[in-house]
């Protein structure tokens, strides 16, 4: 038996082949679509359970930010971790590393089978994000 085709036939399965191939090739690499490549942290240096004033500078392989705390900090993204160290008025300078961890975005990309995507998502540095609240605790503060 052979098959005819129409040419409205192919016409239609080529424009629904394409439809189908843009809409998964459009959602693979969410994250690198829908994150900015900056994040806005809210940062708080921590001595008895109060928040305290304090000089900080945030630091990672894309630039460096010095801020007040309490308050927020506007970094760019990196996929490695975002140092900040911090002095308050009463002690020495304490460091801490904030993990660069996976977005939502890209959590979801990799489970509907998006791996490509999310290899994306990590070589834009869209993939992971910083927590967007850090609390630093400094024991060592009087």
């Amino acid at each position: 038996m052979t098959h005819t085709l129409h040419p409205r036939r192919l016409v239609f399965k080529t424009a629904v082949a394409t439809a189908l191939g843009l809409a998964i090739g459009g959602l693979s690499g969410c994250a690198s679509l829908l994150n900015d490549d900056t994040q806005e942290l809210t940062v708080r240096v921590m001595c008895s359970g109060k928040a305290v004033p304090a000089y900080c500078r945030a630091e990672n392989t894309k630039g460096n930010w010095s801020f007040n705390t309490p308050g927020t900090v506007v970094v760019t993204g990196d996929n490695r971790g975002l140092h900040i160290t911090c002095k308050t008025q009463f002690s020495q300078p304490l460091t801490v590393t904030a993990p660069a961890l996976p977005s939502w975005e890209m959590a979801g990309n990799v489970l509907a089978g998006g791996l490509i995507g999310g290899a994306v998502d990590l070589y834009n540095n869209k993939g992971l994000r910083y927590p967007e609240n850090i609390d630093i605790s400094h024991s060592l503060c009087k």
